[in-house]
């Protein structure tokens, strides 16, 4: 199988998109894709920006915003927002039924999707967590063990050529080798048998998995008290019988072709808790392969075309473009294509081991934040130390440079060794990608690629000090590597306008505006040459959105109208770090939980201008055009917001109801039905 390059990807998508448009709005629409194409970028951040970004595309579809949307890219935590779209809209639900009360509450509930449920249900789920994460140890350990036992084999039969005595090795040596080939061989046997049949069933994995862990601990605790009291009831090999021993040795290399290191690491207890939380209102299985995300029936409604940004570790690459230990690229999953611009691209529904990529698995890589290669954050101790304890939440996935073989063969014990001596690159066969945000957690550096003319970006990472470090590595890098030009406008500078005032530690506002300019361009001549053409032109509209708080000036107490819209003010009294509360807290309790929710609602209400965003839902919608929101981010065309007059009656004589005391609702009533209006009754 040949791979692709970019512009075959890109080519692709640009004719799944026009379909979309064609199919939701209108030809018209279609045919405008390069004249406004528009992108949503949300960025990594765990838990917290999960939340917030499922705040902001609430604020944005109450006006038909995010079913305009061509693209959602997201990064790590952004990641677990943009599946639960994904899945919503990939059965029977549209996007009305993309925030339904019921949906919210089970998402709230779900903060601690790590350790859900309360009480006992959460000290089983801490206790599942833990042995787990033994078992998981364990299995790690299957690939330096038989390398090693190989390595003993050889030793004997060496041994046994060279007319040594073999009784000279320690009888307790050859007893304990002998039984932990046992218990890893019976591990093994376990492990495959509830996972490589049931690993994919998430609905019945849970149960499974908590009985894998209970039986590997008793097998373990059974061999080592007989290893404790003596057991010596098979002793080492014949050092005389030289095809057991080959037999031995042809079984642990076989054993090394079977032995996935993706199925020893934590990936598949962080892919199932994920799935419970974020895929738990998707139709069917929960596990949907990522090639079909995009396969709907003609009833159903297509979601943006969701971008799943990943690293890809390049630690030992022979590329002079790619030295160092922190050197790394991106690696795109998606449901047509993945792969990157270095090892190029291939269809995901064909190519060996992208055709069985499942959502699930596709967001929990994007938000692998531990792991042997970290991208930039990459080291050499940290490599070591997390191998060694199985800290490894990334995936190894085929190489698409590499997938030109028609059997492609791996010994897998040979990556362990990789990960451990930093020695990941792209010359083998196998590719080690991990969190999207250990090379850019906005995610919109994909969107760039796309050339999108309007990008929205929701910066929700931990920065309490607001370096806006996300943003900055973004403008670096487009500017280097793609040419464009990220200039925020002299009113809109992040720094002056967004960072906190020192007087009282609120922000002036929560977004800032730039302009995108292409200032090179990498240009094909005729003769198959590529130079660089030098230009300096406008190219679309950045907007940031960042989480940030603004004090509610002159009101210091907060009315029931405007509970939504300051209720993070109150929360923030109390936790000062909010809303960069480390990510390392990834156990939202509800009360943390809708603080954050509320404050990506209103995040993208006061971007808009909103005052009033409750108002614009189920029949009040007032539908933003594409066009409207250039003009407005391009040119500062205010937006309208048309009230219903029978629904702000509604509105203020409920409110005028719940204020009055209990004992004059009667005369308010009586009052209102006669003029037709809310009364002016003054309390």
């Amino acid at each position: 199988m040949d791979n692709l390059e970019l512009r075959q990807v890109l080519e692709a998508e640009q004719k799944i998109l026009a379909a979309r448009r064609k199919k939701h709005f209108s030809e018209d629409f279609a045919d405008a894709l390069d004249e406004n194409r528009f992108g949503i970028a949300l960025s990594g951040g765990g838990i917290r920006s999960a939340v917030i970004n499922l705040g902001v595309l609430k604020t944005l579809q109450r006006f038909n915003i995010l079913k305009q949307a061509d693209y959602l890219s997201s990064v790590s935590g952004g990641g677990y927002t943009n599946s639960y779209i994904q899945a919503i809209l990939q059965g029977d639900g549209g996007y009305d039924d993309l925030f339904q009360d019921d949906h919210i509450d089970y998402l709230r509930k779900r903060g601690r999707y790590l350790f859900p449920g309360e009480g006992w249900h959460k000290i089983w789920n801490i206790i599942t967590l833990v042995v787990a994460y033994v078992v998981s140890l364990a299995m790690s350990l299957v690939s330096p063990a038989i390398i090693l036992g190989v390595g003993y084999v050889l030793h004997l039969i060496l041994w046994d050529v060279f007319d040594f005595s073999i009784n000279q090795i320690s009888s307790f040596v050859n007893d304990l080798l002998l039984n932990g080939g046992i218990v890893l061989a019976v591990i093994i046997g376990i492990h495959y048998l509830f996972n490589t049949i049931f690993v994919y069933r998430l609905h019945i994995s849970s149960w499974y998995n908590r009985l894998e862990a209970a039986a590997v601990l008793l097998l373990m605790l059974g061999v080592a008290g007989s290893l404790f009291w003596g057991f010596r009831g098979v002793r080492g090999l014949d050092a005389n019988s030289l095809l057991p021993m080959l037999a031995v040795i042809f079984f642990l290399i076989v054993m090394g072709f079977i032995t996935n290191p993706n199925a020893t690491s934590f990936h598949r207890f962080y892919r199932k808790q994920l799935a419970d939380a974020f895929l738990h209102f998707a139709e069917g299985d929960k596990n949907v392969l990522l090639h079909k995300m995009q396969h709907t029936g003609e009833e159903r409604e297509l979601a943006p075309y969701p971008l799943i940004n990943t690293t890809l570790n390049l630690q030992s690459s022979s590329d002079p473009n790619f030295q160092g230990s922190k050197a790394s690229d991106y690696f795109l999953l998606s449901p047509n294509y993945c792969g990157s611009k270095l090892v190029g691209y291939v269809p995901t529904n064909e190519a060996k081991g992208y055709r069985d990529l499942t959502l699930p698995s596709a967001i929990t890589i994007s938000a692998a934040a531990v792991n042997p290669g970290m991208g930039a954050y990459s080291s050499k101790i940290l490599s070591i130390l997390t191998t060694l304890f199985n800290l490894r939440l990334g995936f190894w996935i085929w190489n698409p440079m590499k997938l030109v073989s028609k059997y492609p063969v791996v010994w897998w014990p040979a990556y362990f060794f990789y990960e451990l001596f930093s020695r990941i690159s792209t010359d083998k066969l196998m590719v080690n990608i991990s969190d999207g945000g250990h090379i850019e957690n906005l995610g919109v550096m994909e969107l760039l690629r796309r050339r999108c003319r309007l990008i929205l970006a929701v910066d929700a990472e931990a920065d309490p000090f607001y370096i806006f470090g996300a943003l900055e590595n973004l403008t670096v890098r487009a500017r280097n590597e793609l040419g464009i030009d990220i200039r925020f406008r002299d009113d809109q500078v992040p720094e002056r306008v967004i960072r906190p005032r020192p007087s009282h530690g609120y922000s002036q506002q929560r977004y800032a505006i730039a302009d995108m300019y292409q200032l090179w361009d990498k240009v094909e001549t005729p003769r198959g040459e590529e130079i660089v053409h030098y230009d300096d032109y406008k190219i679309g509209t950045f907007v940031y959105l960042k989480s940030s708080v603004t004090a509610p000036v002159g009101r210091p107490e907060i009315s029931r109208d405007d509970v939504l819209r300051y209720g993070t003010y109150k929360y923030k009294i109390y936790n000062p770090s909010f809303p960069h509360e480390s990510t390392a807290d990834q156990f939202f309790d509800p009360i943390q939980w809708e603080s954050y929710f509320q404050l990506g609602q209103w995040l993208a209400a006061d971007l808009l201008h909103c005052d009033d965003p409750e108002h614009y839902s189920g029949d009040n919608r007032y539908m933003i055009s594409l066009e409207e929101l250039q003009d407005f981010f391009q040119h500062g065309t205010p937006l309208t917001f048309p009230h219903d007059p029978v629904a702000d009656f509604e509105a203020s004589f409920e409110k005028k109801l719940s204020e009055t005391p209990h004992d004059e609702t009667e005369e308010l009533v009586d009052e209102s039905r006669t003029t037709g209006r809310p009364t002016s009754y003054k309390m």
